[in-house]
C-alpha cells in the first residue's frame, strides 16, 4: 500500500458502506423529520437542516445521509466521499455533487474530506463551474498504522521507548496481575455497549453511546456482519475482570477503531488503553488481509496519543460550498476577524 488509502477513486471505507448508510436512515430520520428544521431529501442522497447563524440568521445547510452537520448530533463520518453516476458514466464525486446541486439553498457541507485527495480537486473544480465559493473550515489529522509494508516487530523498534513500553513491554507486568484473555464480545452488542458506557462514564461524565447514536450502532453492527465484514467488540480481560475494551471494524482491508474505553488507573503504571491497542494492532499486522489500522481523526482525553503510535497520517478539512453571497462573505469577515483575535 502507498499512501494513506490505496489509490483510485473507488475506495470504500466504513462511512461509504451499505450498513453504514442504513443504519443512518433506520435511526436518525424518523426522529428529526419530527423537527421542522430538518427535511430529508432523497433525490440528493441528503438532508437539509435550518440552523441559526450567531443564534439570529437562519441558514439551510445541505449534508450528505450518513454525516453529522450542525443541531444534528449524529456520529462523525469520516473520510467524506460520496459517488453518484451522471447518465451513462461510472459513479463519481462529480455526479454526487451534481445530483445535490439543485437542492443547495445557502450552502453544502461536506465534512472530514480527504485534502490530499482525488475528491479535493474535483470538488474545486465542481464549484468553480458552478459558481459555489468554496470554504475551508475545521481540520483535523487522521491516524493509522500501515500493517502491511513492514513486521509488527519493526514497527515496534520505530516507536519512542516510552510508547513502546506503553504499547508492548508493558504485557510482562500485565500478566502478574492475573490470566490475559481477549474476547470478542460480539454477538452481545448490548453487553459491549454497556460496558463501554460504564468506562466512558467515569472517565468523560457521560455515556459513549445513547439516544439514537445508541441505535444507531445496535443497527450498524449485525449490517455490517450480514454484509461480509467484521465486527470486532474486543474485551481485554484480567482473569474475569473487564479492564479495557475497543470497537473495531474492518472493511475493506482496513480495520477501524470507531470507540474504546477503559478503567482508569487500574493497575499501577500501566496504560491499559494503550496496551489493549497494542494487541490490537499486532492482530492486524498477523493477518495479511488488512492493510492498515485506522485511528481515525480526534485526540485523546489528555493526549495525542495517536500521533505516537501512527505510521501514516492525513489532513481533513470540512468544506462548505456555499452558494449564498452574503453568506460567503459573512464566513469571509468572521474568518478575519478571528485570524485579528489570535494574533
Amino acid at each position: 500500500m502507498t499512501g494513506y488509502f490505496p489509490p483510485g477513486p473507488d475506495r470504500m471505507t466504513l462511512f461509504q458502506t451499505t450498513a453504514w448508510q442504513q443504519a443512518w436512515q433506520n435511526s436518525w430520520p424518523p426522529t428529526l423529520m419530527q423537527d421542522p428544521q430538518f427535511k430529508l431529501v432523497p433525490a440528493a442522497g441528503a438532508y437539509q437542516v435550518r440552523h441559526p447563524l450567531k443564534g439570529l440568521i437562519p441558514v439551510s445547510s445541505l449534508v450528505a445521509c450518513g454525516c453529522h452537520a450542525p443541531l444534528v448530533g449524529s456520529m462523525r463520518s469520516e473520510y467524506w466521499h460520496h459517488l453518484a453516476p451522471i447518465g451513462n458514466q461510472p459513479p463519481s464525486v462529480e455526479g454526487w455533487l451534481q445530483r445535490a446541486l439543485p437542492f443547495i439553498k445557502h450552502e453544502l457541507l461536506l465534512p472530514d474530506v480527504v485534502l490530499n485527495s482525488e475528491d479535493f480537486p474535483a470538488i474545486e473544480r465542481f464549484a468553480a463551474a458552478h459558481k459555489l465559493t468554496v470554504l475551508q473550515r475545521n481540520e483535523s489529522i487522521a491516524y493509522a498504522v500501515d500493517s502491511h509494508n513492514q513486521s509488527f516487530a519493526n514497527y515496534l523498534s520505530v516507536l519512542g521507548a516510552n510508547t513502546r513500553l506503553k504499547l508492548f513491554n508493558r504485557r510482562k507486568r500485565l500478566a502478574e496481575m492475573g490470566a490475559i484473555r481477549l474476547v470478542n464480545m460480539w454477538p452481545d452488542s448490548t453487553g459491549f455497549i454497556e460496558q463501554i458506557n460504564a468506562f466512558h462514564q467515569i472517565r468523560w461524565g457521560s455515556p459513549c453511546f445513547n439516544g439514537m447514536n445508541r441505535s444507531f450502532v445496535e443497527q450498524l453492527l449485525p449490517l455490517l456482519v450480514a454484509d461480509g465484514h467484521t465486527v470486532d467488540l474486543s474485551a481485554l480481560m484480567i482473569d474475569d475482570e473487564v479492564v479495557s475494551v475497543l470497537l473495531d471494524l474492518t472493511v475493506d482491508k482496513r480495520t477501524y477503531n470507531l470507540q474504546g474505553g477503559f478503567l482508569q488507573d487500574r493497575f499501577k503504571g500501566i496504560s491499559l488503553g494503550t496496551l489493549h491497542f497494542g494487541y490490537q494492532i499486532e492482530k492486524a499486522f498477523k493477518d495479511p488481509g488488512i492493510l492498515a489500522y485506522d485511528f481515525m481523526g480526534g485526540e485523546g482525553k489528555n493526549t495525542n496519543y495517536k500521533v505516537k503510535l501512527a505510521t501514516m497520517s492525513t489532513q481533513l478539512v470540512d468544506l462548505a460550498l456555499v452558494k449564498s453571497r452574503w453568506l460567503a462573505l459573512f464566513y469571509r469577515l468572521n474568518e478575519h476577524k478571528n485570524r485579528l483575535l489570535n494574533a
